[in-house]
C-alpha cells in the first residue's frame, strides 16, 4: 500500500511539473502574423518570448530592421507596444488581443493614424 501511495505521489508531481512548464512557456515561439492597417495588409513572422506575464516581441520593420517590443500576457489577454520613428516623429503602435490555443487575434491602434486588426498562428514552439 505504501508503495502504491508513493507511485501515485510521483505521478501527481510529474503531472503538476509538466503543467507548470507548459504554462510558463505560454506564447513563446514563432508566429505568422497578418495585420491590416491604413497602409494595407502585411504578413510577417514574429518571435514571442514570455517570462511569467512579461512579453518580448521581436519583429521586422518594412525595411527589414529588427524591432523589439514589450508587453504582457495575462490569462488569454495579450498586449504589446511598439515604438517606431517615422518622418513625422515617433509613432506608438499598441496591439491588443486574445489567445486561443495556437492562434490569437485582436486590434491595433496606430497612434493618430487609425486602427486595424491582426491575427497570428503559431509556427513553432
Amino acid at each position: 500500500m505504501r508503495r502504491a501511495t508513493s507511485i501515485v505521489a510521483v505521478v501527481a508531481f510529474a503531472a503538476v511539473a509538466a503543467l507548470a512548464f507548459a504554462a510558463d512557456a505560454g506564447v513563446t515561439g514563432k508566429w505568422k502574423m497578418t495585420s491590416k492597417s491604413p497602409r494595407g495588409e502585411r504578413t510577417q513572422e514574429i518571435a514571442l518570448e514570455q517570462k511569467g506575464e512579461a512579453l518580448t516581441v521581436t519583429s521586422k520593420d518594412r525595411e527589414g530592421n529588427d524591432v523589439k517590443s514589450e508587453g504582457t500576457v495575462k490569462g488569454a489577454d495579450i498586449t504589446w507596444t511598439t515604438k517606431r520613428t517615422t518622418q513625422m516623429g515617433e509613432m506608438v503602435i499598441v496591439y491588443k488581443g486574445k489567445l486561443d490555443g495556437k492562434t490569437m487575434s485582436g486590434t491595433t491602434q496606430f497612434g493618430e493614424m487609425g486602427s486595424g486588426e491582426w491575427k497570428a498562428e503559431r509556427v513553432e514552439p
